[in-house]
């Protein structure tokens, strides 16, 4: 049964990759090939002409090491302004990151490669798959970010939103209040 399997997946692997032109040439009349040519001379004429700035230090990069630090704190207070319909919908004084949920500690693939009993692919074949998240799930978990209040309590959204480090002055309440009792 596996031979047959092995069998039947050799020529698929074939059809497929029959109509694939791996080397990227073309015909010399090609238009595409063309205006790949006139885009190279172009980059080529702009560099020498403008050379990139070679940079000693990058703001860029600092802005994005500054703010790495600043939400890497675990004990950080912020402040969450959850946005929908153009209102603010609700706002919490949060404690750490605000994280996404498809986010995972494990990696998001596999590779696959080799015939074994499991998926009887080819050992010149190698796959990615799908790892499942750490609960043993598959697929994403929708389009939301989670946090955590100062209290403690769990909160996940899934819309526009606001995310400050100081706390910022509403001209109108948030349509949804949280009351502790």
């Amino acid at each position: 049964m596996k031979k047959l399997k092995l069998l039947l997946f050799i020529p698929v692997l074939a059809l497929l990759g029959a109509g694939c032109d791996f080397t990227g040439a073309g015909t010399s009349g090609d238009t595409s090939i063309k205006e790949q040519r006139l885009t190279e001379e172009n980059q080529t004429r702009l560099l020498a002409g403008q050379p990139p700035a070679k940079l000693e230090w990058s703001l860029e990069r600092e802005n994005i090491n500054k703010r790495t630090m600043l939400w890497n704190d675990p004990a950080k207070v912020s402040y969450m302004y959850l946005v929908n319909y153009g209102k603010v919908m609700a706002f919490y004084v949060i404690k750490g990151k605000v994280t996404s949920v498809n986010s995972q500690i494990t990696n998001p693939e596999q590779i696959v490669s080799g015939l074994n009993s499991s998926n009887n692919v080819p050992s010149s074949v190698a796959l990615t798959l799908p790892s499942p998240a750490e609960d043993g799930s598959y697929g994403t978990h929708g389009a939301a970010i989670f946090f955590f209040t100062t209290e403690g309590a769990y909160v996940e959204w899934r819309g526009d939103y606001m995310l400050a480090d100081q706390p910022l002055k509403l001209t109108t309440q948030p349509e949804l209040i949280r009351e502790i009792k």
